[in-house]
């Protein structure tokens, strides 16, 4: 098992190294890439949910907002449950472009489970999801997590 928490490590620490290499590459940056991406899978939301997701100030969220509209990546609206707040969209420009990662993405993992069996991989799917919700539950509980950080150090 010990293990396995390296090896997901590990996939952590390329992960991140690929969002790196991907927002360069458009010229986006990592948080630019980032919420394309999140934007595409999660829908409208506001700036203060995407400076959370992307772990930045809303300082910062605010000018990497303001170059992915003059990109044409994104567009303000508007929030109508709220008036006091706005909603975050793509346009068909960004949207196109975090499909394009997307699909990149999906290939090169599809790529890297090469011929491995689907049973096996439907069984790596299950556990995969089951440390997910894990650590979502972890990541949303900070009370829990600096009891458990204290008891470990």
């Amino acid at each position: 098992m010990n293990d396995l928490a390296a090896r997901l490590r590990q996939v952590v620490a390329v992960a991140d190294a690929y969002r790196q290499t991907v927002g360069q590459a458009l010229g986006l940056g990592t948080s630019g890439t980032t919420i394309l991406v999140h934007l595409l899978h999660e829908g409208s939301c506001t700036p203060s949910a995407l400076a959370r997701r992307v772990g930045v100030t809303p300082a910062t969220i605010t000018s990497q907002l303001d170059r992915l509209e003059l990109a044409g990546h994104v567009v303000r609206r508007n929030n109508p449950r709220d008036r006091r707040s706005l909603l975050i969209d793509l346009t068909p420009r960004g949207r196109a472009t975090a499909e394009t990662v997307w699909e990149v993405f999906f290939r090169d993992v599809m790529d890297g489970l090469g011929d491995t069996d689907a049973a096996l991989a439907e069984n790596v799917d299950r556990v995969l999801e089951q440390v997910v919700e894990r650590l979502a539950a972890r990541a949303r509980d900070i009370p829990r997590m600096t009891e458990a950080l204290e008891k470990t150090g």
